[in-house]
């Protein structure tokens, strides 16, 4: 009995371990988001790898519809506005994101480089499966560059980012950015 409660306390920490954070910091000093400055947010995921199909974005929707594609780019553009919002919100630092304006007036530049994404689907709303079965998630790298010196300030990886389950894509884009923001917020403190 004693190495069956055993086997299971080492099975469930095994678990919380998955449950960890997916944003890693590889290099660089967090102490830099706690400045006061302006932070211009780049995410390159419109032609990031759709998970499953081994294809490109602007491949596997275009082949679809010019209109597929159009609409897949909406509405990940509508989570990078979640990503920045979220942080904004949520940030212990002194540094403000923002998508609109010019990155001249910018400090830093957040790099989003989205290696991959899978979609996700809305099949498990069907089945009562739990609220993140078939939700979007995406893997790839972040970097917070120094405007004024092109230095890299903070490198971040993040992978198997995933987001909560929905009918329509773009409330799981919305939903996996914000929790981008919220693992990169974890990563800092």
């Amino acid at each position: 009995m004693r190495k069956v409660i055993i086997t299971l306390c080492l099975l469930l920490s095994g678990f919380v371990l998955q449950a960890a954070n997916p944003v890693k910091m590889v290099q660089g000093d967090p102490s830099v988001f706690r400045q006061e400055g302006v932070a211009y947010v780049i995410i390159d995921d419109h032609t990031t790898l759709i998970d499953g199909k081994d294809q490109p974005a602007d491949v596997y929707y275009g082949n679809k519809s010019e209109e597929e594609y159009a609409k897949f780019k909406e509405d990940v553009d509508r989570g990078h506005e979640s990503f920045i919002t979220y942080f904004n919100e949520k940030r212990p630092s002194e540094i403000q994101m923002t998508l609109s304006g010019s990155d001249e007036n910018a400090n830093y530049v957040l790099k989003v480089y989205v290696t991959s994404m899978n979609v996700g689907n809305a099949g498990g709303m069907f089945w009562g499966m739990s609220r993140k079965a078939g939700g979007a998630l995406i893997n790839g790298t972040m970097q917070l560059i120094d405007q004024e010196t092109g230095a890299v300030l903070c490198e971040f990886e993040f992978e198997k980012v995933k987001g909560l389950l929905a009918p329509l894509f773009q409330a799981r884009a919305i939903s996996v950015y914000r929790y981008l923001a919220d693992g990169l917020l974890e990563a800092l403190k």
